[in-house]
């Protein structure tokens, strides 16, 4: 049975103004769920809530929020309070990442960046997930990445965010089960997406890996879904990858994975 079909719900998904956020929406939509849609982009949303609803018939609530701000969270929060919708599915997607040596970055952006990937799914969570847990019905989507499972040089803070998810994942999903909840991890690995531009990757850094679409990786996530599993790793060689590295010692991971991530120049 297709998972969450006629649930007649809403999904709350955060950073769904593109990428792999926007390409879930679609997909839950086409499965007849309503959507709140939530991202720092207010036109760029207002115009996918509007084709979204138009293509699939169903409710579509936008709402703009810049969620590394420190009272992004408890805006969203609020604006929740005055729409009528029951939401039966959050997505935990919106997220960003910084490249580069760490001592060079300084710290107003690793903020922002634990604040978004780590803080703001944490406090979503713990707002609606009681109403999911009294309904006995309901599904947690954090989107983290095959950079979650290992040591990530000069990717360093975006890596430990996307463990913390891995982890915390495994955590409420033991805590959860018989509940009617079920939790689960997305873990993709490089995607064609706007993360390089907005981490300060060069151009062309991972093109030695074949990156997804975004839509591959919504729809790989839906096949995941739906055959039960917890964890969604995306790619046949990311999930080779991924469960190669899980089995090395930290120290040997993250030498491994300085040589791909390594910046030219630095030595």
């Amino acid at each position: 049975m297709t998972f969450f079909h006629g649930w007649g719900g809403a999904a709350l998904v955060t950073g769904a103004s593109g990428g792999i956020g926007l390409e879930l929406a679609r997909r839950f939509a086409a499965r007849g769920l309503d959507l709140i849609l939530a991202a720092r982009s207010a036109e760029n949303l207002r115009i996918h809530a509007d084709r979204i609803a138009s293509a699939h018939h169903v409710r579509v609530v936008a709402v703009p929020v810049d969620l590394s701000r420190p009272n992004g969270p408890s805006e969203l929060l609020r604006a929740l309070r005055d729409i009528d919708l029951t939401i039966d599915v959050l997505v935990n997607n919106a997220a960003f990442g910084t490249y580069g040596p760490f001592a060079n970055r300084g710290p107003r952006r690793e903020t922002e960046m634990i604040r978004l990937n780590v803080s703001a799914p944490t406090e979503i969570t713990a707002r609606v997930l009681p109403g999911m847990l009294r309904r006995r019905r309901g599904l947690l989507l954090n989107v983290a990445s095959t950079a979650g499972f290992y040591p990530v040089p000069w990717l360093g803070t975006y890596a430990a965010a996307k463990a913390y998810l891995v982890s915390w994942t495994h955590a409420l999903a033991a805590e959860l089960r018989g509940s009617g909840v079920r939790v689960v991890t997305l873990c993709p690995g490089n995607t064609d997406t706007q993360f390089q531009n907005a981490s300060g990757e060069p151009a062309g850094k991972w093109t030695r890996w074949s990156a997804l679409s975004a839509a591959d990786v919504a729809e790989e996530c839906l096949r995941g879904l739906d055959r039960g599993k917890r964890v969604i790793v995306t790619g046949r060689l990311n999930r080779v990858v991924s469960a190669l590295t899980r089995l090395l010692p930290p120290s040997v991971a993250a030498t491994l994975a300085a040589r791909v991530t390594r910046p030219k120049g630095s030595g």
